[in-house]
């Protein structure tokens, strides 16, 4: 028996695996169980054994195979050779032999993937929205952490669950419940989250807030590498409204746009006017082309950051 446990949510998929390890062990018993987790850390010969072999006392066998099939990015020759051998010994799998499979965005073109749709038995655990994401919490917790917290802690943490769950946890080691102020007060947005959640601001002209967040970044941040790494996500941005504007289809828009694990900037609205979101972008490219041509009058760092905040403010 094949099995596939796939899709856009890392946390989902482990806490499935782990549950069927767990489910299994206590059934079957430990010396019954294989979890490859680096297929390069294995030969063929024992991929082959692990695989096609007996089980101890006839018992049932699981082998768990994590992080396969891989994406069409992955360009480790191992890997590929390894899932190339995959493919030899699927049809040869023991009726008693269980093998599961688990992967995060695998790629459907991947041979691998092919050739198993053909015969697994696919589950997929999917996260579509913010929604579903407030909803998994408050199923996880239920009546231990308030809305305007959940709210919180996904632009905190850019709606990847598993960090998440991992924050939430160690808050509620020493918290019964847990308010907005709980978030605000012992969680510290990484950068890239710090500035996914100014761009929310920025992209729902929520000016003032934009300016004081952008305070807090750059008390550690350079200046420099906040633009660029600003530039970046609003790049993507500008794209995702073009292809928005054009009404193609949110998914086709995610894989068009290769997004992975921010799918779900697709499903994001804000205030601020496709028209007047390309103009902004274009005034901050103005920025950089100042600056590379020696076009800028001033050099320093609050100068450049002078000129940034100008941009913003002109959003007003």
């Amino acid at each position: 028996m094949i099995y596939l446990f796939t899709w856009n949510s890392d946390y989902l998929v482990k806490k499935q695996v782990k549950a069927w390890k767990n489910l299994f062990v206590e059934k079957h018993w430990d010396f019954n169980f294989i979890h490859i987790k680096d297929i390069t850390e294995v030969d063929k010969n024992f991929l082959s054994e692990a695989i096609l072999g007996s089980s101890f006392m006839n018992a049932k066998k699981l082998v768990i195979i994590d992080n396969i099939p891989t994406t069409s990015k992955n360009k480790n020759t191992d890997i590929n050779q390894k899932q190339d051998f995959l493919l030899t010994l699927i049809e040869k799998i023991p009726e008693e032999n269980i093998i599961l499979f688990n992967s995060v965005w695998p790629d459907k073109r991947n041979k691998l993937y092919k050739q198993l749709k053909k015969i697994w038995t696919l589950k997929e655990f999917n996260i579509q929205s913010e929604n579903d994401i407030v909803n998994f919490i408050n199923q996880k917790y239920p009546w231990k952490i308030d809305d305007l917290a959940i709210n919180t802690i996904i632009r905190y943490k850019s709606s990847n669950l598993d960090k998440i769950i991992n924050e939430l946890d160690k808050l509620f080691i020493t918290k019964e419940k847990i308010t907005k102020q709980d978030i605000e007060n012992h969680i510290t947005p990484e950068l890239e989250e710090n500035i996914f959640i100014l761009l929310d601001d920025l992209l729902n002209l929520n000016i003032n807030e934009t300016l004081k967040r952008l305070n807090t970044i750059l008390e550690n941040t350079n200046v420099y590498a906040f633009y660029n790494n600003l530039l970046a996500n609003l790049r993507t941005q500008v794209f995702i409204t073009k292809l928005k504007t054009l009404k193609n289809n949110p998914n086709q828009i995610s894989t068009d746009l290769k997004l992975w694990n921010r799918w779900f900037l697709v499903n994001k609205s804000y205030k601020i006017s496709p028209k007047k979101l390309i103009s902004f972008y274009e005034k901050l490219i103005q920025i950089d082309k100042k600056m590379k041509t020696w076009k800028m009058l001033w050099t320093k760092d609050e100068d450049f950051r002078f000129e940034l905040e100008k941009v913003m403010l002109e959003l007003k």
